[in-house]
């Protein structure tokens, strides 16, 4: 008996559900909105006229939008307050830097070193004492490892005019680094919110075929 309880226990442990019922659409719409929010950041340092710091703002903006969207339809799960605290930094930072008329690097790097920081942190805290589905933690660990590695790149001083100058290899407006930033942190948390679609899909139609066959 014990053993057929604690068997129970490890197969039912491995497959919750990564959240909750019915959010999977709104997680997959988010998630790819915010690859085709990284992949315009990537495109618009190609453009003849540099990028102002509004296009980064706005791109924050409607990255935090699209993130708060995504964290109310999973509200009851830990990934949807993560998606709803981080959504609400993304968003402020957003405004802040539509708002930004007159700000020197100095003060635009700081804004995003603590935009990363805080959403690195509202990822990875989570992470060390909750037990969840597999795929939910990944995206968890990798997204916040992501954040807080681009802030402590900052704060060593790599500074956003060299990372343009490597990726684009002759860009080196400031402006343009703060997209480089932008589309490599909404990239890796748009295919990780697309996977976690994709999981609560797979879990949904698995468990619906379990029950019709009972």
């Amino acid at each position: 008996m014990t053993a057929t309880i604690i068997g129970t226990d490890a197969r039912v442990s491995a497959d919750e559900r990564p959240i909750v019922a019915g959010s999977w659409k709104a997680t997959l719409s988010g998630g790819m909105l915010k690859v085709f929010l990284a992949t315009l950041a990537l495109s618009l340092p190609l453009l003849e006229h540099p990028p102002l710091p509004l296009w980064v703002g706005g791109l924050l903006l409607s990255g935090g939008l699209a993130e708060l969207v995504v964290g109310w339809a999973a509200r009851r799960s830990i990934v949807g307050k993560v998606a709803l605290g981080s959504g609400i930094i993304t968003a402020v930072t957003g405004l802040s830097f539509m708002a930004a008329i007159g700000m020197g690097l100095g003060q635009l790097t700081l804004l995003t070193t603590v935009w990363l920081a805080v959403r690195g942190l509202l990822s990875l805290l989570p992470v060390i004492r909750w037990r969840s589905s597999h795929a939910a933690r990944t995206l968890l660990l990798v997204r916040g490892t992501t954040d807080l590695a681009l802030g402590v790149a900052l704060l060593t001083g790599v500074s956003i005019s060299q990372i343009a100058l490597l990726v684009f290899g002759g860009t080196p407006a400031m402006t343009n680094g703060f997209l480089v930033i932008v589309a490599v942190s909404f990239s890796v948390a748009g295919v990780g919110l697309i996977a976690i679609a994709l999981s609560e899909f797979r879990w949904e139609r698995r468990h619906t075929s379990t029950a019709l066959n009972d």
